[in-house]
């Protein structure tokens, strides 16, 4: 899903953050570049595919970079941004609903995460003047802007110390916005410090202390760390499931659904409905053509990717505690005989000895010996497309059968897997999440019920799937939307009208086809327009002397069109017979 960065540049960010030396003085705009950079990292491993656009704001908005895949591109521009005047959060909004409105559309949804130190605004732009006016009048047409919003989350970075008053005022005020206006969203804020010496005693030293700015490590580097992974443990963080294909142990691994799936919220239900979600367990039940599926009205489709395990090491770790780990010089593993699969696994391993025995003298086996000592390294640590997948074994199935794998995704809901390219030489697994219920598509019937051909009778002949002679949605239609598709319409039947009477029949074809959408939609007006149209087009006709029969067939239809009783959608204005000139 798409995401959006805005980083708050008013002057207030400007400002040393209170309780640390000279040395270590960090302002507000430096951590919040701090936090970005960490964010992004974090999209780097974990998200690749999510589009990230770059905004700034204070009292107008500025977007710095359109939505990329390129996070070094942000990395670069923020790091060349210049403070600006005070701070306007419904600027903000106003321009994420325009952008996202513009390049996503209303129903994708997206995310934003702001970095600000939580300014309420001045005058008429400030957040509790915005809320006076806005409470009591939702439904007034000045508010629409909040539409587009409804779908968006916001994440609200707040860069403040817990015992700053206005700090505290101005996060409440926050919530109180997300809150009336409906909004989803959620704030992070850094912890305040716990004082050890916070006994039993009161001690009005102690009072002083707590109430006065010294804030010694509550905002700072490591508070902003913090914030930002819980930001991404919350909102950023892959959705994993198992992929299991068969009874085979070997057949089973880790996957990544990407963009994760949103959660089912049935219609028909209560409000306090519990959701649907995917199970932990994705389990291929069997397969099925890509024709016999055809296209099935569905939820969403989503990228499959394979998990990919990497090292996870501490930002505060170093590098040499990544490699403590020691490496055995044995190069058959030694399997665990209380392994659920240790008969499998051990039969697995006598087939690759018996077919990796091609080392059979003895000076062969010693310079074997000699590059499996200098490769042992290397050899450990397989790369990542040397591991063996069931996504890849699956995906190059399904690419060369031009077959889909239905796939259970939860109590009495399905999906399938199938093989979509891009480009002509890249391809991907995708998934197809189809409404929750086992007779979603119609023509396959109930879920439940499909089996192998193999099961059918002797004398038993196949039905399925089930093909309608016609399909109702694969019939041509109008489609008037923009002028553009009105004015192409017209003109092609008067195209055929200057080529009659070889093009009579695609004239009144044309003729009726228009009539028929124009009646449905009610768009009466426009058969008086075209009968006009007609009229005139008889009179230019005639004047360069044309046909005979064009003037006379147009003077006919723009009769027609004009009849009451031609407003029948069954009627259909057939041509009029000329009278023969000797």
């Amino acid at each position: 899903m798409p995401t959006i960065i805005a980083l708050d540049i008013s002057i207030s960010m400007q400002r040393v953050i209170a309780g640390r030396s000279e040395e270590l003085a960090l302002t507000y705009h430096q951590l919040a570049l701090k936090g970005i950079s960490q964010f992004l990292e974090h999209l780097g491993a974990a998200a690749k595919l999510e589009y990230v656009a770059l905004i700034t704001f204070g009292s107008s908005c500025e977007l710095k970079v359109d939505f990329t895949r390129d996070y070094d591109q942000i990395k670069q521009t923020m790091k060349k941004t210049e403070h600006g005047d005070k701070l306007c959060l419904l600027t903000l909004m106003k321009t994420v609903s325009n952008i996202l409105t513009s390049n996503w559309g209303t129903q994708s949804q997206s995310q934003v995460v702001v970095f600000s130190d939580c300014g309420l605004g001045f005058g008429k732009s400030s957040i509790r003047t915005f809320l006076q006016n806005y409470i009591g009048k939702e439904l007034d047409a000045e508010f629409n802007w909040l539409k587009p919003l409804k779908i968006v989350k916001w994440n609200f970075i707040c860069l403040g110390i817990q015992s700053d008053g206005y700090f505290t005022r101005a996060v409440a005020t926050y919530q109180k916005l997300l809150d009336y206006t409906g909004i989803k969203g959620q704030l992070f804020m850094p912890r305040p410090i716990k004082d050890s010496s916070d006994t039993n005693e009161n001690n009005s030293n102690e009072l002083l202390k707590n109430t006065l700015p010294t804030h010694k490590s509550e905002l700072g580097r490591t508070a902003m760390f913090e914030m930002v992974e819980k930001l991404c443990e919350t909102n950023f963080k892959p959705f994993e499931v198992i992929l299991k294909c068969g009874g085979y142990f070997r057949l089973e691994c880790p996957i990544l659904i990407w963009p994760p799936p949103a959660p089912y919220y049935p219609l028909n239900n209560a409000k306090n409905a519990t959701p649907l979600t995917l199970a932990s367990k994705l389990e291929v039940c069997g397969y099925l053509s890509l024709s016999d599926i055809g296209s099935p009205a569905s939820l969403s489709r989503h990228l499959i990717l394979p998990k990919v395990e990497r090292e996870k090491v501490s930002r505060r770790t170093s590098d040499k505690s990544a490699n403590t780990a020691k490496l055995t010089s044995d190069k058959t593993p030694r399997l665990d005989v209380n392994q659920p699969n240790y008969e499998y696994e051990k039969l697995e391993q006598e087939i690759r000895e018996f077919y990796t025995k091609d080392v059979k003298d003895s000076d062969d086996a010693t310079q074997a010996e000699e590059f499996d000592s200098k490769t042992s390294v290397s050899c450990s640590m397989p790369s990542e497309s040397q591991k063996e997948s069931v996504c890849v074994l699956l995906h190059g199935v399904l690419k060369v059968e031009n077959l889909a794998a239905l796939v259970i995704l939860n109590e009495n809901w399905y999906g399938f897997l199938f093989s979509y390219a891009d480009s002509k030489k890249k391809s991907n697994l995708m998934l197809n999440i189809l409404p929750p219920g086992n007779n979603v598509i119609p023509w396959l019937g109930d879920m439940q019920m499909l089996g192998l051909i193999e099961d059918l009778m002797p004398n038993e002949s196949s039905t399925f799937p089930v093909k309608a002679e016609k399909r109702s949605y694969s019939q041509s239609c109008v489609v008037w939307i923009n002028r553009v598709s009105l004015q192409s319409d017209i003109q092609k039947v008067l195209r055929h009208a200057k080529k009659m009477p070889e093009k009579m029949q695609h004239f009144y074809k044309e003729l009726n086809r228009i009539r028929r959408a124009a009646l449905s939609i009610g768009f009466v007006e426009l058969l008086e327009a075209m009968a006009t149209l007609f009229d005139k087009e008889a009179l230019n006709l005639a004047a360069i002397n044309a046909n005979p029969e064009c003037a006379l067939q147009l003077k006919h239809a723009s009769i027609e069109l004009r009849k009451p009783s031609n407003r029948d959608l069954k009627v259909s204005i057939v041509p009029v017979q000329a009278v023969n000139m000797a």
